[in-house]
């Protein structure tokens, strides 16, 4: 969350120094990029985002399965409280404790290989995105061109280059 408010934030003051800094006689050409869209529908990012769905899909199954098997033993233990030895109780919960945390443990870094995953999938794509703004910014004459996340007003189609952006990266090889 404070990592979004600093972009936000970063953007804001990027847009304001070009405005500031180009003066007012000038009329700036001003674009953005919803690069998440732009990852999502390139043919590659289409590709790279369904392998790693399929692999999100089967860790969440099997943290499912566990999470199951740790309801039911726990379960179990409620139902055996009352005929057990307090020691033996007190293990046994102890014992469904340390695997509960061995869950959470696992859950977590899951999702941290995930990211790692993602990031390191969708790297190329960002950078032949880069690429096709750069080309897209230079012939149109943009002097500046945004992330969509920063514009927070006015978010008009007319300044938004998503789908040329999507087109370019689709032709580049």
């Amino acid at each position: 969350m404070l990592h979004r408010d600093m972009r936000w934030v970063l953007g804001i003051a990027a847009l304001l120094a070009v405005a500031l800094g180009q003066g007012a006689a000038r009329a700036d050409k001003i674009a953005y990029v919803n690069m998440q869209r732009a990852i999502e529908e390139t043919t590659e990012g289409k590709a790279a985002l369904s392998k790693l769905k399929a692999e999100v899909d089967k860790k969440q199954k099997e943290l499912e399965q566990k999470k199951e098997e740790l309801t039911k033993m726990d379960q179990d233990l409620a139902k055996q409280a009352t005929v057990l030895k307090a020691d033996v109780l007190e293990k046994k919960k102890a014992d469904l404790q340390q695997k509960a945390m061995q869950w959470q443990e696992a859950a977590m870094r899951s999702q941290r290989e995930l990211q790692e995953k993602e990031a390191k999938a969708t790297q190329p794509i960002v950078d032949k995105l880069l690429k096709a703004v750069a080309v897209i910014a230079t012939r149109d004459k943009f002097s500046t061109v945004l992330r969509a996340e920063v514009v927070l007003w006015p978010q008009h189609s007319e300044y938004d280059i998503t789908s040329e952006v999507i087109r370019k990266a689709n032709e580049a090889k």
